[in-house]
């Protein structure tokens, strides 16, 4: 198995990241024969179907912090995964070599993203420019506040959001905490979103424990 690390956030939050090694055959086998695998019969490409498998297979692991019932992780009308008539929220993100996932009693985002120039050359769709002031077109950090962004979207995940307009980052008091809001019409809610760095990714993640 390729499980790089779990790791407990608070009493009932667990977090995970995989390494992706195994191919697609051997990903299957890893999990439960009761999960539902209709969904990766979309992925055409052997490496969307390692992806999707090896974020599933993790979710998997961390269940078993949880519960040793047969739970189908299944998608909601946004797309969002859940485990049906269960008090426990899932978010799954995964790049080409790492998935991650959290697993919570709380509303739960989680992103991981290769450091890579991209950010730089997309950050006028997605970063303000206050946002812009702060990432100093740094490829790391503009990386960790398109991360950022991705996490808070889903971790609202109820309706479509524009990055640009209704998800702001700013630092943190800490060093390894971004303040992010999520700001629309007749709603607004300033988050703390926790970020690492992982094997020349940064990986972002939030908890709406209140």
């Amino acid at each position: 198995m390729s499980l790089l690390l779990t790791q407990q956030l608070n009493s009932n939050t667990w977090l995970g990241i995989w390494q992706l090694q195994e191919p697609v055959q051997d990903l299957r086998v890893l999990l439960p024969p009761h999960a539902d695998v209709s969904a990766m019969a979309g992925k055409v490409h052997p490496k969307r179907q390692q992806e999707w498998l090896a974020s599933r297979v993790l979710v998997y692991q961390l269940l078993r912090y949880f519960t040793a019932e047969p739970l189908v992780l299944a998608r909601d009308e946004n797309g969002r995964p859940y485990f049906p008539d269960q008090p426990l929220h899932v978010s799954i993100t995964h790049s080409p070599h790492l998935a991650a996932a959290i697993l919570s009693g709380h509303q739960v985002g989680i992103d991981i993203e290769l450091i890579s120039p991209k950010a730089l050359r997309v950050a006028d769709k997605f970063l303000t420019e206050a946002e812009k002031q702060c990432t100093a077109s740094d490829e790391k950090i503009t990386c960790l506040y398109w991360s950022a962004k991705e996490t808070l979207y889903k971790l609202y995940s109820r309706k479509k959001l524009v990055l640009k307009d209704n998800l702001l980052v700013s630092p943190g008091s800490e060093s390894n905490v971004l303040l992010g809001r999520v700001q629309i019409e007749n709603f607004s809610k300033l988050y703390q979103i926790h970020h690492d760095t992982i094997q020349e990714h940064v990986l972002t993640y939030c908890i709406d424990s209140e």
